[in-house]
């Protein structure tokens, strides 16, 4: 029992010294550290403004480019096309031991990760704000919603209405109303986007909502006309889907519709999915 009871307090004093050591090896290394307030176009390739990662490569002038611009500009520099033929060591080592916090700190994130890889996890931190296309809203905290998911939880009154694939249905749009769901049976939900598009006109858009990740789903055709008082417009194409916007809104292809023909009572709008 005495040499049990001795092996015990032996392996809980070892435990107590390795917990010490790595305590005070933290505090070394803390202790070593410096913070340093930097421009952060310094830390930009010369050629593309991307953060910069390595490998680097300096010309004879001292630009340094990242290794995708140095192979796009045929191993020259981008900004005065002499050889950039020189890794970049020094810097390099510098990026390596730099860290820095999320840029969406003001929305939840609390990490603080190397700056290397900075990018990358902010294009997947679920914290990253989102935009949305309805006016009074463009920017929501993300948490790992989806666009359909935000619409239906912050803008439940947004108007909807029903498709039939295979046919043209009328979609009565209000002269103030910036987007309408539109629903396929219970194959897909839709938003008609009716943006202001400079001064004289709104353009009229449509993307399919879709869960988040992305998965591998059908893509639809889709068709838009409108009826106005000079004749019918329409544009047709493949439904683009979103799930979450990481950027404003910005349609692939949209319908220009001239304020001087357009009236919500004499301008229906039409949609036709297949």
């Amino acid at each position: 029992m005495a040499k049990k009871a001795g092996a015990e307090r032996d392996a809980a004093a070892e435990s107590c010294a390795r917990k010490k050591a790595k305590v005070e090896s933290e505090a070394r290394a803390a202790a070593s550290k410096i913070t340093v307030n930097l421009d952060h176009k310094l830390l930009e390739c010369s050629a593309c403004c991307s953060p910069l990662a390595p490998p680097l490569f300096q010309c004879t002038n001292g630009h340094i480019t990242c290794s995708e611009c140095r192979t796009n500009a045929e191993y020259s520099c981008s900004l005065c096309a002499e050889p950039a033929n020189t890794r970049c060591d020094i810097m390099e080592r510098v990026l390596g031991g730099m860290t820095a916090p999320c840029s969406f700190r003001e929305f939840g994130c609390s990490a603080t990760i190397p700056f290397t890889k900075k990018l990358t996890h902010e294009e997947s931190c679920l914290h990253a704000p989102c935009h949305c296309p309805i006016p009074y809203c463009r920017l929501y905290a993300n948490r790992g919603q989806s666009l359909s998911e935000h619409i239906e939880t912050k803008h439940c009154l947004v108007p909807y209405g029903n498709a039939t694939a295979g046919s043209l249905s009328p979609v009565r749009v209000s002269d103030d109303e910036p987007v309408r769901l539109v629903f396929l049976d219970a194959r897909a939900v839709f938003l008609l986007v009716v943006e202001r598009s400079g001064p004289s006109g709104r353009a009229v858009s449509v993307v399919k909502l879709v869960s988040e990740p992305v998965k591998e789903e059908k893509d639809f055709k889709y068709k838009i006309q409108v009826h106005t008082r000079a004749g019918v417009l329409s544009l047709s194409g493949e439904t683009q889907s979103v799930g979450r916007l990481m950027r404003p809104y910005q349609a692939t292809a949209s319908l220009f519709v001239s304020d001087a023909v357009w009236s919500p009572l004499d301008s229906p709008v039409y949609l036709e999915f297949k």
